[in-house]
């Protein structure tokens, strides 16, 4: 099959390599898009700790059912459109046990850990599989990984309907928590970009987010104007940087809490004394859960916002322009999802 190989960082070639081998109750999967993701662009870069080339990476993905192997029943028709999780567990420790295969101390990651979707082919555990109705853009089914984690940050925040969101970085993920948040009844959802061009994107959304960027102005005015001077019910830091870490703890209202998404390059300070004396709770997240991706699943199907998802994606490319389209997404501030067409 046709794939594209990460042979040493910043380099990846188009190359013919073996069509996965399906092991018991596996399904093989023709990929029709594939979604870039900062995690691809990390490992083409050479600063993912995990990943090793050579390596196929990817791991958002939406394609057609070509192959099973089992002999369970199955609810699924060879060439039907689906989306699949693109992680494993052991399925045996404590944590997979609980449902939290995403934490698992085993964790197979495809993209990452092993072979991804940036390939003709990619094979998954048949239970990860689901399907999605044929009448949907697969462009959109695409973006269902990205949601996912939206929907298990939004979740393991525990958000209640009318309290208040902060979402600093509004990049892809950023926006989709907002959405995911504003889904999930809160009565303010701020997002906090310095991008102009993103802060325009997020305002044309028209899903009443408010928008502010943190380098034009007092910020904490601002929050105090918003929150009517209490601060943030939850502040999802989405950004990874220092600045971002600043206003988490000066943005969350006293009792509040605090979810670490965004993934550092280099560790940052966190105001631990505000942490103490706001009594602030703070969650880290990884990735997400296999009820959360069927969640995510389930709102693309019911057509919740799918109009929404589909302005997300501003790019293409085919999957032999892989390299050129991994080197705009690491020099182009503006994009948000770039997608690639692998097989029609």
């Amino acid at each position: 099959m046709k794939a594209a190989v990460i042979e040493e960082f910043n380099n990846i070639i188009i190359k013919e390599v073996p069509k996965p081998q399906l092991g018991y109750d596996e399904a093989l999967i023709k990929v029709e898009y594939a979604g870039i993701c900062g995690t691809d662009v990390h490992i083409f870069a050479g600063h993912h700790k995990q990943a090793k080339p050579p390596l196929i990476p990817g791991h958002e993905f939406v394609g057609r059912l070509a192959e099973v192997n089992t002999d369970k029943p199955i609810n699924f028709k060879i060439g039907q459109r689906v989306a699949a999780q693109p992680l494993t567990g052991c399925g045996k420790c404590e944590l997979c046990i609980q449902g939290r295969d995403n934490v698992c101390v085993d964790l197979n990651i495809f993209g990452v850990h092993s072979n991804g979707c940036f390939a003709e082919y990619i094979k998954v555990p048949l239970k990860k599989v689901y399907s999605v109705p044929e009448t949907i853009d697969p462009k959109i089914v695409a973006l269902v990984e990205p949601l996912a984690v939206a929907m298990h940050d939004v979740r393991r925040s525990n958000l209640l309907v009318g309290q208040t969101a902060l979402i600093i970085g509004g990049g892809p993920i950023g926006i989709l928590i907002a959405m995911v948040a504003k889904l999930n009844g809160a009565s303010k959802v701020v997002i906090s970009e310095i991008n102009e061009k993103r802060v325009k994107f997020a305002e044309d959304m028209d899903m009443g987010f408010d928008v502010i960027n943190p380098l034009k102005g007092n910020i904490d005015e601002k929050i105090k104007g918003v929150t009517h001077n209490m601060g943030f019910d939850v502040v999802y830091e989405v950004s990874g940087v220092q600045a971002g870490a600043d206003l988490m703890t000066k943005a969350a209202k006293i009792g509040g809490t605090i979810m670490m998404i965004g993934i550092p390059t280099k560790s940052y300070i966190v105001d631990t004394g505000a942490v103490t004396l706001k009594e602030l709770e703070m969650r880290g997240v990884r990735i997400h859960s296999q009820i959360n991706f069927a969640a995510a699943v389930d709102a693309i199907k019911n057509n919740v916002f799918n109009d929404k998802l589909k302005r997300l994606v501003t790019n293409e490319f085919d999957i032999e322009d892989v390299k050129k389209a991994l080197e705009f997404s690491i020099k182009d501030k503006d994009h948000f999802k770039v997608l690639l067409k692998v097989s029609k």
